[in-house]
């Protein structure tokens, strides 16, 4: 006897064509090499002779023609499973859908009468028929085979920031999720269907692109299965969002250069077609990235709250710790991939993500005596079956279109370049950039990278060349609209500069070096007051940066406003003693001011700083001079006068304003 397990039926979307899929089990299920018995079970005499239904209802031949036999073998237990699917090679006019959905009723009841003559064509013991199908051909089942399976793996623990390099394995967490994910005893995963991207080619960049439409998104059908598994550093920032630390992230600019939970989840949901996407996120918590940036914790928050991740259907994320609670390095990864191996990688995520829950607090706790617990979370929106992750997908093969082979080769001359840029072998570099280019003409980051380093070498006209190609064919990114308004100011085209810097800032309003380049042109142009609305903001964002309280200091002395400015003076004195630059601008308001005794007290702390700056020398000059002191003024021109540059503008009117401190004709 033939146990039918589960039954599809639906019409293609686009082409108008009938798509069966059925699981068999049962040892008189006929092996699916035997194509001569299949071809004659599929006979349309076979099916309307022994479903017991009549004659005419042979007419469907007329309007099938022509059906596609595809039969994968399964092995589910000691039973062996066969699913098939048929596929009609014909357009399938609205009038003759239901005829075919019957011609597919009738197969199902004549595989399951085996032996007998007839069945009742009625529905059997698990068995759906999907006759909404034809009211919504568009929909697609819960249960549908995976045809693919797809992942992206990143792992991080050595960051061009030197001061998020905290030692912790999580490079080695994800090349331990790699290694389970193409293993084909348990993962089986295609090894040229995952992506791996590790410390150095981890970087902000490439994530993207692996995510989005280069890779995931060319990739990546709608009966696919995606996973994406990110194992770095990670924090929450003051505008309430998480975000995670690539390789090339600046903790001075957090909002411009690390990715957050919600762009990632956005790049998956415009470009990934398919909605079966697991994401898996082993954030360790970064408190450096508080040390003069905008990435302070609210709440006591250390880690991602899944409960704020708007999930997409068919999501589902898996956290390593609670919102409140640290991630104190790799094992949760290790736990869920230790018990994703168990009952020979068929184990359901639910059962396999339970048991690693338990084993990461169990470990947790007893390695830092209760201190460094830690709580997986799984959220998920998620129908139909439990997920299986090792479930070998029903298409052994799929053909990578040749615009996806085009990038990967790219994607090796321009991870090339990158290291060559690194190790300044700029050069080296540049033949790697051209042939990552000439390879994939379409690679908007290589265009954008050879941009770069055109830059370092001053060759600006080129550099332009290069960034208008990348904007061309990435539009909306923010990086390469900043660095395009940077080429034009160097070529003195002000107002198209002033252009493309706006159209940054409307693509991501939370750049920090947007929002200071944006500021610096409305104060050249005059308008203070949308140069201090801009710093504000980025204070906001930024609010530990000292030098955009030192920048604001200075708008707001333009603008006269001495009280304000003499406040966000001091408080960049507050946030970095250091800064030369706060010290000075305090000291001049302080004198525009009247103050001029605390003026004088600002430069000569500033002095101590950096006693050989001329700069220093040459505002306690005029300090002193206004307090009356004309003999101290003359010694600091004096000063000033010896060290400046010789290319110093203030230099002429300066050697006639000493010899009149002196007494001299």
């Amino acid at each position: 006897m033939i146990n039918v397990c589960s039954f599809e039926c639906k019409r293609i979307k686009g082409d108008s064509k009938l798509d069966l899929r059925v699981l068999l089990e049962g040892m008189a299920v006929p092996s699916p090499y035997d194509r001569s018995v299949w071809k004659k079970l599929l006979s349309v005499k076979n099916i309307v002779g022994r479903a017991g239904a009549m004659p005419c209802i042979a007419r469907i031949y007329f309007w099938t023609k022509r059906l596609r036999l595809r039969v994968i073998s399964m092995r589910r237990g000691a039973s062996r499973g066969v699913r098939i699917c048929l596929v009609s090679q014909d357009k399938i006019v609205k009038n003759t859908f239901p005829i075919l959905l019957l011609f597919c009723q009738l197969f199902i009841a004549s595989m399951a009468a085996g032996d007998n003559d007839t069945v009742p064509l009625t529905p059997m013991k698990g068995v759906q028929w999907t006759l909404m199908e034809d009211l919504k051909p568009d929909s697609r089942a819960a249960n549908r085979p995976i045809k693919q399976k797809w992942a992206v793996v990143v792992g991080t623990s050595k960051f061009k920031e030197g001061r998020l390099n905290e030692g912790l394995p999580m490079d080695k967490a994800a090349v331990n999720f790699y290694d389970y994910a193409i293993d084909p005893t348990v993962g089986k995963f295609r090894k040229d269907h995952v992506k791996l991207l590790v410390n150095d080619n981890s970087t902000r960049q490439n994530i993207m692109a692996a995510l989005g439409k280069p890779w995931l998104g060319s990739l990546a059908g709608p009966d696919d299965l995606v996973v994406v598994f990110i194992s770095t550093l990670g924090f929450p920032t003051t505008d309430g969002q998480s975000y995670l630390c690539a390789y090339d992230c600046a903790l001075d600019n957090i909002y411009g250069t690390c990715i957050s939970i919600e762009k990632l989840m956005d790049v998956l949901k415009q470009n990934v077609k398919t909605d079966r996407i697991l994401l898996v996120l082993q954030a360790c918590y970064s408190g450096n990235a508080e040390l003069n940036s905008g990435a302070k914790s609210l709440f006591k928050t250390y880690n991602i709250d899944v409960d704020r991740v708007n999930l997409g259907k068919g999501y589902i994320i898996l956290s390593s710790s609670l919102p409140d609670q640290m991630t104190w390095g790799d094992a949760f990864s290790n736990n869920l991939v230790q018990s994703l191996k168990e009952e020979n990688g068929l184990v359901p995520l639910k059962k396999a993500f339970a048991e690693a829950k338990t084993k990461t607090e169990e470990q947790t706790l007893t390695t830092s005596g209760g201190k460094k617990k830690q709580t997986p979370v799984m959220k998920a929106d998620w129908s139909g079956n439990d997920l299986v992750l090792g479930m070998p997908p029903v298409e052994s093969v799929s053909n990578i279109p040749e615009r996806v082979i085009n990038y990967l080769s790219a994607e090796a001359h321009y991870l090339k370049a990158n290291k060559f840029v690194q190790a300044g072998k700029l050069d080296d570099a540049k033949s790697e950039y051209q042939l990552a280019i000439a390879t994939d003409p379409q690679y908007a980051d290589a265009y954008s990278d050879y941009g770069a380093l055109l830059c370092l070498q001053n060759n600006w006209q080129e550099a332009e060349k290069q960034y208008k190609e990348a904007i061309s064919l990435r539009p909306d990114d923010a990086l390469f609209h900043a660095n395009y308004a940077r080429v034009l100011s160097k070529l003195k085209d002000d107002d198209k500069s002033m252009e493309e810097l706006e159209h940054a800032y409307r693509l991501n309003p939370k750049d920090r070096i947007v929002l200071c380049a944006l500021a610096n042109k409305y104060l050249q142009r005059q308008n203070i007051s949308r140069a201090k609305d801009l710093l504000e903001e980025a204070i906001t964002l930024y609010p530990r940066a000292a030098m955009l309280h030192v920048r604001l200091s200075y708008v707001l002395g333009q603008d006269r406003n001495f009280d304000e400015a003499i406040k966000e003076a001091n408080e960049a004195i507050k946030l970095d003693p250091s800064s030369l630059s706060a010290r000075l601008n305090l000291g001049a308001n302080l004198l525009l001011k009247g103050d001029i005794q605390s003026a004088l007290i600002a430069y000569r702390q500033a002095g101590k700083l950096d006693p050989k700056n001329p700069d220093i020398h040459y505002y306690l000059s005029k300090a002193l001079e206004h307090s009356g002191d004309l003999n101290g003024a003359r010694v600091e021109l004096e000063q000033f006068l010896k060290i400046c540059s010789p290319n110093d503008p203030r230099l002429p009117e300066e050697k006639i304003h000493i010899m009149e401190l002196t007494g001299q004709p």
